[in-house]
């Protein structure tokens, strides 16, 4: 009887598992900030963040970035590593999240502000250099190539790696050229030894797609591929970025700042990513920087703005602009409310990260709701400060994200959690009085 009691609920135990692990005991870039704009203070804004198991030991773990921009002679700085973040001092916090801030600089900026979840192991540079420190000055394992304490804003591949070599000869360095050719990486893995764990291409700026290089699986630009360009001191050329074989580009039209993985993500593909820009402009009901940020659009946002904090700002039309997101999220929405968490995904309104039945209920419990930019329900995914049917639509229409399982239609009944469990239990019960 133990045992049929212990295989019957086997089920339910699996299905208990798929609702609070978001992800597999691996390690991710979850989310990087990297240039802060409008009030931002490059030295005090930008941070990174990594998801992976509770307690993980990172010893011989790597983060880098390696330089994007190259020219039409292919004999740019493309392939060589311009930051280091090592991560053999530090473990993933009892939450499942590392993220490393920045120190301000001497010029009175102060220390990065954001709130951080509890749990979380949260490494902030105390040392003398600017930012993230570099070398000597960074008490957080940084270091890069014009020891500025800051990462490039224009573009770069970050790549997060185990160096299974020799810990001191095969350890990355500064300035260390992966792609001598300017041809892709001269080994797979980025140099023999490696192991990379999770990698993301951008280029940030218009034109650095047009010669630049990217070494992930997933790449992001500013031009289509084959689109004509004026490049200045070049003249007409065409879009063409470098790639790994079997990689993939995302061509946006638009820059970027920030790159998230989509709610606890864990693939290489375009749904598995949030790219996007930034503001802290009052237009988007933002309180501005250093911890107010917001989803951005191409347009004038002062074209957007309601003047009042309880009214919610307008989504832009097709001749005001175009929202600068990956994920079509809605103008305004709040990005960096808590670092350290499960990262945004529309449609996931208990804030774990991924769209199933208990955002339902949520959404269910608050409908009708009205909220403001300082009480702003969690069930309104389309940011017009109330819960409503348009709320539910997209909910269903992200059901499953981001798996991409299939959403069901609205008209159909959803049930709740406790329902299903209900199901489930009554399902086991009945196999093991049939097995008897």
């Amino acid at each position: 009887m133990r045992f049929l009691i212990t295989k019957s609920f086997a089920p339910i135990a699996l299905l208990l598992a798929a609702w609070v692990s978001p992800s597999s005991a691996e390690l991710y870039i979850n989310e990087i900030f990297f240039n802060p704009g409008g009030d931002g203070v490059e030295t005090r804004d930008e941070f990174i963040e990594l998801r992976g198991m509770p307690g993980m030991d990172l010893s011989n773990h790597f983060l880098i970035f390696i330089e994007n921009e190259d020219n039409v002679a292919k004999n740019g700085p493309a392939g060589q590593i311009d930051n280091i973040f090592d991560l053999g001092a530090a473990t993933i916090g009892s939450n499942g999240f590392l993220t490393y801030r920045m120190g301000g600089d001497q010029m009175g900026s102060g220390s990065s502000l954001y709130p951080v979840a509890s749990g979380t192991t949260d490494l902030v540079n105390t040392g003398s250099g600017p930012g993230y420190g570099s070398g000597p000055t960074s008490t957080i394992g940084a270091e890069d190539d014009g020891n500025e304490g800051v990462l490039e804003n224009g573009g770069f591949t970050a790549m997060l790696i185990r160096n299974d070599g020799d810990p001191v000869d095969n350890r990355p360095a500064i300035a260390f050229d992966l792609d001598v050719d300017n041809d892709g990486l001269d080994h797979p893995n980025g140099r023999e030894g490696w192991t990379i764990l999770d990698s993301i291409g951008i280029h940030g700026e218009p034109r650095e797609a047009v010669f630049g290089r990217t070494y992930a699986p997933i790449n992001y630009g500013y031009e289509s591929i084959g689109q004509t360009v004026i490049v200045p001191g070049v003249g007409v050329a065409t879009a063409n970025p470098g790639l790994e074989p079997g990689a993939t580009y995302v061509p946006l039209g638009y820059e970027v700042e920030y790159i998230a993985r989509w709610g606890n993500s864990t693939g290489q593909t375009a749904a598995d990513w949030h790219i996007s820009n930034l503001t802290d402009n009052p237009g988007a009901g933002s309180a501005g920087a250093p911890v107010d940020y917001r989803q951005s659009f191409t347009g004038n946002h002062d074209a957007l703005a309601s003047g009042s904090p309880d009214v919610a700002p307008s989504q832009p039309t097709a001749e005001q602009g175009r929202l600068e997101s990956s994920q079509n999220v809605p103008y305004g929405t709040k990005l960096l409310t808590t670092i350290g968490a499960p990262n945004y995904i529309t449609g996931d309104f208990n804030g774990d990260g991924v769209v199933n039945a208990a955002d339902y209920t949520v959404w269910r419990d608050t409908k009708g709701q009205l909220g403001s930019e300082s009480n702003h329900p969690a069930a309104d995914a389309n940011h017009d400060f109330v819960v409503d049917e348009a709320d539910y639509a997209l909910w269903a229409q992200n059901f499953g994200a981001p798996n991409a399982v299939a959403a069901p239609a609205s008209g159909v009944s959803v049930p709740e959690p406790a329902a299903i469990l209900i199901a489930a239990l009554a399902a086991t019960i009945t196999v093991g009085r049939n097995k008897r």
